[in-house]
Parts: C-alpha cells; sequence; structure tokens
C-alpha cells in the first residue's frame, strides 16, 4: 500500500513579515501540509482574522529587535526551505534576515520578498499602506463604472486588493520556486511587489486597443458617447450637480445589458444575473421569464453574438440593441420578475444553467448551510474566539499517493527554536537549468475559458510552459467573453480546435495528452466527462497526469452548487463583494475581472505548482480544485470569520465612501488627489503636522484642501510611517509606464512597479498590454508573451507535432474533428 502525503509535507515555511499578504501566502502553503512558523510580534493586536491567516501554523512571538531573538528567527531561516519577506525594502537586510544573509542560492533556501513597490519605482522608499497601494494602482478610480466614465473623486473600496493579490501571487511565487529547487538543487529569491500583483488584477481594465468597435466598451455605450461626452463631462466633473450625476446614471441604466443586470424581485430582494451574448444561457434566461417566444414574435432575432449585421434586435448582441428593443426587454424582464421572490427565481434560473444569484451581505453568505456543507465554509474551533464560520480550504489537491490536509486551528510555541520536519533531501544542483523558465518542458492543455481558467494558463506561460489552448468548433459565449477578454489572458498560447465530441476528436487528444503534463479546464463534471478530460478519463491515459477543475461553486467536498454555473459578478453579488461596494439598495460592480476572477486563476496556478511540486517529490500526478467561490472568499479575508457574536458589517462601505479613518484615508488637495497613510494611534501627531484643528476625516480634510502634493508630502515626511501618494487613474498609468513592443530593454523588470507594451496585434488594432511584472525571479527568466493567436491557428502544426500523420490530420479536418478557426468569426474583434 502506497503511503499518503500532503502535497507540501516536510516544506519548512517561515514568514518573518507582520503585513497581511506575507501572512496569506503563509496560510495557503501551509492548507497543503507546509510545515509553517509565522514570527509573531510582542503585543500584536488580535483579530477575529487571525483565525482565518493563522489557521494551519505555528505562531512563535520573537522580539526581532532584540539580538538574542533575533539569534532564533536567523536560525529558523537558514534552516528553511522557504521564507516569505513582507518588510520594508532593506529592513531585512539590517537584520540579516535577506536572502544572502541565509545562504543564497546555494542554501537551497526559496526566498519570496513581498514589498509594496518594485526596485527603481519612485514609491520605493515609501510606507505602503494598503491604500496606498490601491490608489497607485487605479483601484479607487477605475473600479467605478460610473468613476471611469466621469471621473470625480475617486471611491474607496474596503477591499485589500494589494494584500489579498499579493499573498496568492506570493503562494503561487514559493510553489514556483520549490519546483525550482527540485529542478536545480537551488534556492532563489523572488520579488512579488503588491503594487504589480494589483495590477495582475486590473490587466483587462488597462488594456487598449486603439480604434476597436464600439461593441467593446464597458459599460456598452455607443462610441460617440464614451470617446466624445464622456470626455467632456470629465472635464467639467466639479461643476455637475448630484442632479446631473442622477441624470447620468438614469442614462446608463437604461443602456444596460438585458443579461447582465440586476432585477428586483416580489419580495424587495435583487437577483444578479450575468448571461450576456450568451447563446444557450441568454436564451433560457428568457426562456424560464416566459418572454423568449414573445420577444421573437415581436420582431427580435437570437442570431449568433458574432454578427456584424447591426441590426439593433439580436438579443444576444446587447450592446447593438437599438434604444427600443433594449428599453422593450427590459422592461419585460423587469416586470416578470417582479412576480416571484428572489429566492424562487434563482432556484428555477440555475435548474435552467442561468449563471444568477440573489444579492446578498457576506454575513448571509457565511451563514448559508449548503456551502458549509460543500466545503465552501467550516467551523473551525479557536482556542480564543471558540467556533468560529469561515472560509474552507481554498485549493484541493488529490492524488493516489498525495492529498489536502484538514484545516487546523493555529497553535502557538513562544519558545521553539528549530524545525520538527526532518530536511529535504537535496537534488543534484544544476545553474545551467536554473537560467532557464522554470516550467520550461510542462506542458499544459487549456480547455477553460472567459476569464479565471484563461489567466491561469497564461501565468503558467508566463513562467515558461507549453500552453495550448483548445477551444470546440463553435463558441457559446460572445465575442466580448472569447476574443475581448482573450487579449490578455490567451498571449502565450498556441491555439487548437478540436470536437470533442466526435471519436476522431477524443483519439487526436488522446495522442496529444502522451507528452502532456497539466490539463486545465472549467467545465462542469458531466461536461467534462462527456468529452473525455475527467480526471479519471485523464489518468486512464497518462497515469501522472495532473488536472486541475475550476468550477464555480465547489468546495473542498463539492456541495449541492458544484454544478451551477457563474461568472466573476455572480460570486460578487453573492458574497457580500457588491453590497460592500455599494448599500443593500444600490449593489455596486467592484470592476471586471479584477476582483474574483484573477483570484481563482491565481489559486489555480498555486494548485498545479504545488501539485507538480508533489510529483517532483515522487508522489504522482493528481487531481487540482478551487472555485470563483474560494477566490471570491480569499479577496475579502479579513471579512470571512463570524462566530455567533461578532459579524462582518463594521467596515467603510458605499460610493461615498473615502477610507478606514483619518489616518487611512483619500484626501482632495489642491492639485489632486491623495491617499494619506500613518501608524495606528498617530492620528493626533498627523492633524498636528498638517495643521489640523483634530484628527478626524473633516478637519484634515479641510486643512490640506489649500495645500498642493509637495506641500503636504514634505510636512508628512517628518512623521516615521506616514507616507502620501497620488491617486492615479489607469489611464494615467497607462500614458506614463508603456514601452513599444520593438524598443530593445533587457532590464524591463527593474524600471519601478507595472510596465505596459504597445505594438501591432493579431486583431488589426494597436493594442497596449499589461507586461507580466508581478513575479520577479532574481535568476530564472519570465517569458515575454506573444499575443493571443486566432482560435485554431496552431492546430494543424500540434497534431503533427503530436505524432500524427499528414494524412491522419487532413482527415481529422475532413470529417470536422479539427479545424483552424471559427466559421462566425470573420475578423478578430467582431465589428
Amino acid at each position: 500500500m502506497v503511503a499518503v502525503e500532503t502535497p507540501l509535507g516536510g516544506v519548512r515555511v517561515l514568514n518573518i513579515g507582520i503585513g497581511w499578504a506575507g501572512r496569506v501566502a503563509s496560510m495557503l502553503l501551509a492548507e497543503q501540509g507546509a510545515e509553517v512558523i509565522e514570527i509573531v510580534r510582542p503585543g500584536r493586536e488580535g483579530r477575529l482574522s487571525d483565525t482565518l491567516l493563522d489557521r494551519c501554523k505555528t505562531l512563535v512571538e520573537i522580539d526581532l529587535k532584540e539580538k538574542s531573538t533575533l539569534e532564533r528567527a536567523t536560525t529558523l531561516g537558514k534552516t528553511a526551505n522557504v521564507v516569505i519577506e513582507n518588510m520594508r525594502p532593506g529592513a531585512a537586510d539590517r537584520l540579516g534576515l535577506d536572502h544572502h544573509s541565509l545562504g543564497g542560492d546555494t542554501s537551497g533556501v526559496v526566498y519570496v520578498s513581498l514589498p509594496g513597490f518594485a526596485e527603481g519605482d519612485v514609491n520605493r522608499s515609501l510606507a505602503a499602506w494598503e491604500g496606498s497601494i490601491d490608489a497607485a494602482t487605479g483601484v479607487y478610480t477605475d473600479l467605478s463604472s460610473l468613476g471611469r466614465l466621469l471621473g470625480g473623486g475617486p471611491t474607496y473600496t474596503a477591499i485589500p486588493m494589494a494584500s489579498a493579490y499579493g499573498g496568492i501571487l506570493g503562494a503561487a511565487t514559493a510553489s514556483l520556486g520549490l519546483l525550482g529547487y527540485y529542478r536545480t538543487g537551488l534556492g532563489q529569491r523572488f520579488e512579488v511587489p503588491l503594487a504589480d500583483a494589483v495590477m495582475s488584477a486590473m490587466a483587462l481594465l488597462i488594456a487598449e486597443l486603439e480604434g476597436a468597435p464600439a461593441r467593446y466598451n464597458f459599460p456598452p455605450l455607443d462610441g460617440a458617447v464614451s470617446k466624445v461626452m464622456m470626455p467632456i463631462l470629465r472635464d467639467v466633473r466639479e461643476h455637475l450637480t448630484d442632479a446631473h450625476v442622477a441624470e447620468v446614471q438614469k442614462y446608463l441604466g437604461a443602456n444596460a445589458s438585458p443579461g447582465f443586470n440586476r432585477y428586483e424581485c416580489a419580495d424587495g430582494r435583487f437577483l444578479f444575473v450575468c448571461a450576456p451574448d450568451h447563446v444557450s444561457q441568454n436564451r433560457a434566461f428568457l426562456q424560464t421569464l416566459g418572454i423568449f417566444d414573445r420577444v421573437i414574435s415581436e420582431g427580435m432575432v437570437a442570431e449568433t453574438p458574432f454578427s456584424e449585421k447591426n441590426s439593433g434586435n439580436n438579443i444576444n448582441v446587447a450592446s447593438a440593441l437599438t434604444p427600443y428593443w433594449r428599453n422593450r426587454l427590459l422592461t419585460q424582464i423587469a416586470e416578470r420578475m417582479k412576480t416571484r421572490p428572489a429566492k424562487e427565481w434563482e432556484a428555477a434560473l440555475r435548474d435552467a444553467n442561468v449563471p444568477v444569484t440573489v444579492v446578498q451581505t457576506t454575513a448571509e453568505w457565511l451563514k448559508d448551510e449548503t456551502l458549509h456543507d460543500g466545503g465552501v465554509t467550516i467551523d473551525l474551533a479557536d482556542a480564543q474566539h471558540g467556533v468560529v464560520r469561515q472560509s474552507g480550504r481554498h485549493i484541493t489537491i488529490e492524488g493516489a499517493s498525495t492529498t489536502s490536509p484538514d484545516v487546523a486551528p493555529r497553535r502557538s510555541d513562544m519558545s521553539l527554536s528549530e524545525w520538527s520536519s526532518p530536511p529535504l533531501a537535496r537534488p543534484e544542483v544544476s545553474l545551467e537549468t536554473q537560467r532557464a523558465p522554470i516550467l520550461e518542458g510542462i506542458r499544459v492543455l487549456d480547455f477553460s475559458n472567459i476569464i479565471a481558467g484563461p489567466a491561469a494558463g497564461r501565468t503558467l506561460a508566463e513562467f515558461g510552459a507549453d500552453v495550448i489552448r483548445i477551444d470546440a468548433p463553435a463558441p457559446q459565449a460572445g465575442p466580448f467573453a472569447t476574443m475581448w477578454f482573450g487579449v490578455d489572458v490567451n498571449q502565450g498560447k498556441r491555439a487548437v480546435i478540436l470536437d470533442l465530441k466526435t471519436d476522431d476528436g477524443k483519439t487526436a487528444l488522446a495522442e496529444m495528452l502522451k507528452n502532456t503534463d497539466v490539463v486545465l479546464h472549467n467545465f462542469l463534471d458531466a461536461s467534462a466527462r462527456k468529452i473525455g478530460i475527467a480526471h479519471e478519463q485523464l489518468v486512464a491515459i497518462k497515469p501522472d497526469i495532473i488536472s486541475c477543475q475550476i468550477s464555480a461553486w465547489g468546495g473542498a467536498d463539492g456541495g449541492m452548487y458544484k454544478d451551477d454555473p457563474a461568472f466573476d459578478p455572480v460570486l460578487q453579488a453573492a458574497s457580500g463583494i457588491m453590497i460592500r461596494y455599494g448599500t443593500p439598495e444600490k449593489p455596486e460592480l467592484h470592476g471586471i475581472a479584477s476582483c474574483v476572477d484573477y483570484m481563482t486563476g491565481f489559486l489555480a496556478v498555486t494548485g498545479i505548482n504545488q501539485a507538480l511540486v508533489a510529483r517532483a517529490k515522487g508522489r504522482g500526478g493528481s487531481y487540482v480544485r478551487t472555485s470563483l467561490a474560494m477566490g471570491a472568499q480569499l479577496v475579502q479575508f479579513p471579512f470571512m470569520v463570524a462566530t455567533s457574536q461578532e459579524q462582518p458589517s463594521s467596515e467603510p462601505s458605499g460610493q461615498f465612501a473615502t477610507g478606514a479613518g483619518p489616518g487611512q484615508g483619500l484626501y482632495e488637495l489642491a492639485d489632486g488627489w491623495i491617499y494619506l497613510g500613518c501608524r495606528p494611534g498617530d492620528e493626533a501627531s498627523l492633524a498636528m503636522t498638517l495643521d489640523a484643528t483634530k484628527p478626524t476625516v473633516s478637519s484634515i480634510g479641510t486643512a490640506v484642501q489649500k495645500l498642493t502634493f509637495r506641500e503636504v508630502q514634505k510636512r508628512v515626511s517628518v512623521l516615521p510611517g506616514a507616507s502620501v501618494i497620488p491617486s492615479q487613474t489607469l489611464a494615467q498609468i497607462r500614458s506614463e509606464r508603456t514601452r513599444d513592443r520593438d524598443s530593445r530593454d533587457s532590464n524591463w523588470l527593474n524600471t519601478g512597479s507595472f510596465r505596459l507594451c504597445r505594438g501591432e496585434h493579431p486583431s488589426g488594432y494597436v493594442a497596449t498590454i499589461c507586461e507580466p511584472t508581478w513575479v520577479r525571479p532574481e535568476t530564472s527568466p519570465i517569458s515575454e508573451l506573444a499575443p493571443a493567436p486566432w482560435p485554431g491557428e496552431h492546430t494543424r502544426s500540434i497534431l503533427t507535432e503530436s505524432g500524427l500523420s499528414e494524412e491522419e490530420t487532413d482527415r481529422l479536418f475532413q470529417v470536422g474533428a479539427a479545424s483552424s478557426g471559427w466559421s462566425v468569426l470573420r475578423h478578430y474583434l467582431p465589428l
């Protein structure tokens, strides 16, 4: 009988940072069986969220300012396999806890540094508060649809984007570094700047294709409105009254997509539906409401969402609907929704495979016993707080000889000075291999669609994997979800089209699988089995395969919701994000994809990297599972905890929120908006420094409104731990941080945080797209990615590469089992 081990069993991880990001990263490693020791500074204020962040770890209180206790931390660091450091730049060096002091590459230590900003950035040396980083990355200006269109004051969000995305990418990087250790016998230092981690989630919002058709605008506005009217309104924004803004909001509501909207139901609750321009889901939505046949008889049509007719009456091209047909659909849907309670509509529409949810609070999410039964949430007994309802294990890995452990409560051992795990076996050292991308030689078949799965595939390509995207012969989702999103998430891949509903298609796939390491998909169980990519089917062809499934609602134990469809906005609505960003009466979308999708994709990358580590340790292949539900919880981790006495409800919320308090918030100066941050307890000193009469938001706001950024920066510089950072828009960042694709720039990872590249694109438009600056290895290269290809562009060459003869490949094309393109796609981005 083969002994079963945890994926990261025996791996020693030391977290020496006190920030959230490092604690999130180490938690995700601990959840897979790593022995994690976390250094806690004396007198740390306890919070309920500590029960989540500290679980599966051993906490050791060490004062790093004391030489005797610092030596204990140094000893632990020198004997660790992974060190996670989340301090201000230079702090670890001064303490002797930097990578070089702990032994460098030859020691085998994987060192992951999580600074606020990258080397060379103007903000590198400043105190990088959560809000400071978000202000510098467009979070407060561009997540809100109204803010992005109209400008005006920034909107604060309590969602900790920097720590959540820095944490997940820190975990993915540590797992990648461990795989590099098993391949080279060497450690390596990595840097994951939190600002760049946030930008990884903003990639679709900051991307630009110059001159692209208006149907790809979000919100879906006419080109003249978005390119002419809105810029004029932005210029005069300070003169617009609340009534003016209300009229703009009314206009946006009238131009909403009928299949991507919230509707009030008979009980006054909102139902959010997300089925825009999807062939089957949009039809099922209208049929379940009982209005599909009616609108067709009235003159609407249900043609392909790739149609370029622009007839104005195609229910599957919402952006092109005429005002009459848009209003007709919105009105009829709203009327029908008023006839039943929200939960009844939710059940009926989910049964019809429509992505919907009742809009609810985080407290309601945590109380959902169906989510609890599926392992999406768990009850964990904590010595201090008792039973705490919180997020379940974020990633589940199962194999013949490896499996994820149960989640365990935190434990403290203040006298701990050595590891309980024996040292890992040291692989043979290979300097040559270290100079190659860490995932070089790993082949990935990516069957996923929309954003989360494809983003995972793209990230694996950044690390050097050969990623092959496999599409069906006919797309179900429209061009916005397939081609426009793909501009970012399908970079660096080759593209194949196979009909896996045919025996010939399955036979071709079997040949491709023989040389494949990882299969990635986001199909429901029944659909995956139907096309031959369920885990047990893959293992029958390639026993050591690693397969990763991203579902919408699945937890560690699956659950009743596991086979229900959903997308990022649905999980925002279900998990409390929309209400937190707005209000119960007016929930607001917290950006497109930047909240849940990319987070879930990076969870998949982390799980795949950890499964590859387990395989490198001789544990064979495994089945990796995560979901949008787990991503939705991780991105708002401070609020995903509750007890019978304490519920998540006290954080700042709404579209008029400006911060967490006087010492952490957004303020308007004479020359623009800034984020001002100081240490807890220093609010009075901050107010005095700024000549404010009281340490309150209103008093400080009044004091700074006539000052310039430079003046405030100079005054605040005398206060330790305080910083002032301008609030930037994505348009500003794009204009300042873009290089030309044809320029020769060999040092593009060391010029500050984030970087974009502008150049020709297969779409025919000049594209400006983020470069992958979020993970920065010191030695192993990150791959610069080729633009996303046309669907099926590489079908023939990859089939030949997989061992099929020219005659066999020709036959697959003749019988329709393989194709080099979608028949409905006349232009890369349909007009």
